[in-house]
């Protein structure tokens, strides 16, 4: 729950401003973002340290969520940041349940993988070069999209989709901390150094500029759902997973969770305006 609560430090502190009308000092405005960026760190080096023990990413990062998750709406209603709703509350438990849940059915994976054999893979390459393409696309996205309102959905998704895409490179390459040596291994380091550099930046952003109490969630599932698909395409888990139809119907209604608690998000309620609108305007048209 560490990177939750440095996610709503900033929140609060923005907040608190947006509130009140006055400015943070200097030295206040520093004191959050560096208490942000240091509880952000002791999860990520926890996260890290977990996985370069031999933890399974697919089975550390379900754990990781559920307690962030928990953590984000026990401060979110105590700070008075976000009035959490029935469908909020319930939809949260629904993604706590869904991501305990996977940590049973994920893959047990041995502790002997040959990373560089699984990374010459030809699904394993597409994979890596979509993710490296989205990651930047998403970086362009969050920079022209940074003067958006806070509610903006264009915002959302971008630094969502940006921070989700480094954090599971991020989780990938911390996983081959004790698997590799040599020259491999110091590559590993330094992108590990540069992706974290990116993935902090935004998150710090994000925390300040987004709504947390649906950034979070949508942050945490996306990365999720995007890890699955690594662990599938880079790692081979389907081969050590025992139950792969259940795996995927515990992601599903992770995702059906992560609705539940963006009330603004309603697809259903959009696609019904969009054609009223469309309706009414060829009404218009045909009586002209």
């Amino acid at each position: 729950g560490l990177s939750a609560t440095g996610a709503n430090l900033m929140a609060w502190s923005e907040h608190r401003r947006r509130r009140t009308g006055r400015a943070w000092s200097r030295g206040a405005s520093l004191g959050f973002v560096v208490g942000c960026v240091a509880l952000n760190l002791c999860g990520i080096g926890i996260f890290a340290l977990s996985c370069a023990m031999g933890g399974a990413v697919a089975t550390v990062m379900p754990i990781q969520t559920g307690a962030n998750l928990m953590v984000n709406m026990a401060e979110q209603m105590c700070l008075g940041l976000k009035h959490y709703g029935k469908s909020m509350r319930v939809g949260t438990i629904v993604v706590l349940l869904s991501v305990a849940t996977l940590g049973g059915l994920g893959p047990k994976e041995p502790a002997d993988l040959d990373v560089l054999d699984l990374l010459r893979a030809p699904g394993a390459v597409a994979w890596i070069a979509a993710m490296a393409a989205s990651t930047v696309l998403a970086l362009l996205a969050s920079y022209i999209t940074f003067n958006h309102p806070q509610g903006s959905f264009a915002k959302l998704g971008s630094f969502t989709a940006l921070i989700s895409l480094t954090t599971v490179i991020g989780s990938s390459v911390s996983k081959c901390f004790g698997l590799l040596s040599g020259w491999p291994l110091a590559a590993c380091y330094g992108l590990y150094l540069i992706d974290g550099l990116i993935c902090m930046s935004f998150t710090v952003i994000a925390n300040k500029e987004c709504d947390v109490s649906i950034y979070i969630p949508a942050q945490l599932s996306s990365q999720l759902v995007i890890n699955m698909f690594t662990g599938f395409f880079v790692w081979g888990d389907s081969a050590y997973i025992d139950r792969p139809l259940e795996y995927v119907i515990m992601y599903l209604i992770m995702i059906c969770g992560v609705y539940l608690i963006s009330p603004d998000v309603d697809l259903g309620g959009q696609i019904q305006r969009s054609r009223s609108i469309r309706r009414s305007e060829l009404s218009a048209g045909n009586a002209a």
